[in-house]
């Protein structure tokens, strides 16, 4: 491996946040946002759903480069890291459900899609909101069926690091073959049906699991950098991923939907092995950076927001609803991350370190007497996400 690329892969392993991926939540959760404005305009030629894809992506290859960072310092702690996940995860959920619940079933508000909420709520309660995706249709939408996606990655969060940490113990001789065989079978099965709506999903996620294989060894690193780090090649990939959103053939369900998430998945490989330049500096930039921070509230929330401006008066023009549904739905996730979502991941780490502070061994007396020589501090346990 030549300097260069022993630079580049010493800093994404040493690097606590990798900030570009803060960068590329803003982008997708803007493509959410965007496919769900109702009010004409340009934005309706894009098909912002494809966002979740990449959101897909980049949970595959967060969570693993978590799992292989702890794991090469020490065993995983599983019961730490679901831990840090539900409270990452269910106190935004469970408040924002909770508020519509309250909504429609007391103040009586979204009164013509009553049914489909109430049909809806056992999965939402039962940690199944992914089964909208069997029932919705064009015409009738249940509310709160975008956590769609937050049961798909919630099954990941609990199925992949047992899998691949615990049974297997990263013997990737096995595991790379599982998940490719794993992807393709996903890929195919109830094709053209519903089914595929909440199977294809994990597609993208697997995606996001091999590149973070990839990219954590020396060899493997080394391998992608000479076939996809060049700058102008990262300018590229990002190019043609984003002009693909005016594509209707990328959606889920359709034909070039998993080879969609594949580009993406190849976006973050030239990311992340190209030499730093303009690329990463625009998706670290503070906007984005504050954008993607406050991703997962603005999922959740931002539709109260666009629901609020449909009933704007009419001396308002309906493309405002762009402009005014984006500051809001800004200003509400920001508040919501503080108030909420930021408290409750911090109380949730906390208690994680110290469950692993109680399950350390403490040093014994022969150990106090004479320790061991102490390699330079690294940061690589750190979470690249937070």
């Amino acid at each position: 491996m030549t300097h260069t690329l022993e630079t580049s892969w010493r800093r994404f392993r040493d690097t606590t946040r990798l900030l570009p991926l803060d960068g590329l939540r803003a982008v997708a959760i803007l493509l959410v946002f965007t496919g769900h404005v109702e009010a004409p305009g340009p934005w309706k030629a894009v098909h912002g759903g494809v966002g979740v894809t990449l959101f897909f992506v980049i949970s595959g290859f967060i969570i693993t480069t978590l799992l292989l960072r702890e794991s090469d310092e020490r065993p995983v702690d599983f019961g730490a890291f679901y831990i840090r996940r539900a409270f990452r995860i269910l106190p935004m959920y469970l408040l924002v459900l909770a508020v519509y619940c309250v909504l429609i079933l007391v103040l009586g508000t979204q009164e013509d899609r009553r049914a489909e909420f109430l049909n809806a709520l056992p999965g939402y309660l039962m940690g199944f909101p992914e089964i909208v995706q069997l029932t919705n249709t064009a015409e009738h939408q249940a509310p709160f069926s975008g956590a769609w996606s937050i049961g798909i990655e919630d099954k990941f969060y609990l199925v992949w690091p047992v899998v691949g940490f615990l049974l297997l113990r990263r013997r990737w001789t096995a595991l790379i073959p599982l998940l490719l065989v794993s992807a393709g079978i996903l890929t195919v099965v109830g094709f053209g049906t519903p089914v595929a709506r909440v199977l294809q999903p994990y597609v993208h996620i697997i995606l996001g699991v091999l590149v973070a294989v990839g990219l954590h060894y020396r060899g493997s690193f080394g391998v992608l950098a000479r076939l996809f780090g060049r700058w102008w090649l990262t300018w590229a990939l990002l190019a043609v991923s984003l002009a693909l959103v005016l594509y209707p053939d990328i959606a889920l369900g359709t034909p070039l939907y998993v080879p969609y998430g594949l580009l993406w998945a190849v976006t973050i490989v030239s990311l992340f092995t190209a030499p730093p330049g303009a690329a990463t500096t625009v998706l670290s930039s503070r906007p984005l950076l504050f954008i993607g921070t406050v991703s997962y509230s603005f999922y959740l929330t931002h539709a109260f927001v666009l629901n609020a401006l449909e009933k704007l008066p009419p001396a308002i023009p309906s493309w405002a609803q762009y402009p005014l549904g984006l500051a809001g739905s800004l200003v509400l996730a920001w508040a919501t991350y503080r108030l909420v979502e930021s408290p409750m991941n911090r109380w949730g780490h906390r208690i994680a370190a110290r469950r692993r502070a109680r399950r350390t061994p403490a040093p014994s007396a022969s150990d106090v007497r004479s320790p061991a020589p102490i390699a330079p501090a690294t940061r690589r346990d750190s979470r690249p996400d937070r």
